[in-house]
């Protein structure tokens, strides 16, 4: 069977333009393959043509239009999954316009389709008080125990996304002064953090339990599970769970979020920088963000800081003795018979 244009392209994309010319990261890819496996479904299901037969002259502005809809109606998809989808399919027809000039301009109008606003939802944090009982749960001695507290230790003091903890080696780590653990972000994007003396003295703990010391463990995954492999998204998330759901049962007079998740304890730390006068640049850097428009989302968190930072600025222009105005009786009076 003759392989069709889109089909093609589509492949060259995928396979040599986003790992070999942008050099998006492996997680990337895949949420961008997940678009197009969902625009295939949709293509075959709404309009009865089969993937091996989609060619560009089947998907034009209109049909993707009317995806976005059936994501969001059928698939009920939030707004901000539906524009990621959209910002997939934008990155291919700028691609593919190059590639094949002769749909340069249907490209022109899928690419002007736009994405949908969204109301940014309230960062959510744990307070230092949160923080600090989390962290007072596992039992340290047992290997387990000493396990999980250097995992989130480490996640809160790096301010590391999940996938940069779970794929952090043993060469990454380096305790000797200055202590430093080197993350490998979006995009193989490498940067260094340093260590704050306890979280090295945990670690090395941990790591000399674990005989991670020794030599020849230099590609050893730094946290593993039972079966010695890297850790899985959800086994990080099982394991900040597990916590999160002791320390509000053991202090129950404290008020907690709803819910924990990894990304929270990067959000966490970003607060938490904040509330302690850190300048947003080292912030930036810190968390690994490419602008530091990115980073700025954080100053619309907390309303405390805003109440703090608005009375710092806040000059005393009103004195708080204000005498009561009893002059002119006669204005008085006009003005309290006005609208009668």
């Amino acid at each position: 069977m003759k392989q069709t244009d889109f089909a093609r392209t589509l492949t060259r994309y995928l396979t040599d333009f986003l790992p070999g010319q942008r050099n998006v990261s492996s997680n990337t890819i895949k949420s961008y393959r997940d678009t197009f496996k969902q625009l295939l479904l949709y293509l075959d299901e709404e309009y009865d043509i089969r993937p091996e037969f989609i060619k560009f002259e089947s998907l034009n502005a209109d049909r993707v239009r009317c995806f976005m809809a059936w994501l969001e109606k059928i698939r009920n998809v939030s707004i901000n999954t539906r524009n990621q989808r959209l910002a997939a399919i934008h990155s291919f027809y700028r691609y593919a316009q190059s590639e094949c000039p002769e749909i340069l301009f249907e490209s022109q109008r899928i690419l002007g389709i736009p994405f949908k606003k969204k109301q940014h939802s309230v960062i959510k944090h744990l307070t230092k008080e949160n923080l600090k009982f989390l962290l007072e749960q596992p039992d340290i001695s047992t290997k387990r125990g000493l396990r999980d507290l250097a995992i989130m230790s480490t996640l809160y003091d790096t301010g590391a996304r999940v996938q940069e903890l779970i794929d952090l080696k043993v060469k990454d780590v380096r305790l000797t002064e200055p202590a430093i653990i080197t993350l490998t972000g979006k995009g193989e994007k490498m940067r260094s953090v340093p260590l704050m003396d306890k979280t090295k003295h945990l670690l090395r703990l941990y790591m000399e339990a674990s005989h991670l010391l020794e030599n020849g463990r230099q590609q050893s995954p730094l946290f593993h599970n039972s079966r010695s492999q890297f850790f899985t998204r959800p086994g990080i998330a099982y394991i900040l769970k597990k916590y999160f759901e002791m320390a509000r049962k053991n202090h129950p007079e404290t008020i907690f979020p709803e819910a924990i998740h990894p990304h929270m304890i990067r959000h966490t730390k970003a607060i938490h920088l904040l509330e302690a006068g850190v300048n947003l640049i080292y912030i930036r850097d810190l968390l690994g963000h490419v602008s530091i428009t990115t980073t700025e989302i954080y100053l619309k968190a907390d309303n405390e800081l805003k109440r703090a930072a608005l009375e710092s600025a806040y000059p005393e222009l009103i004195s708080g003795d204000i005498p009561m105005w009893k002059e002119n009786t006669d204005l008085l009076y006009w003005l309290q018979e006005f609208c009668r």
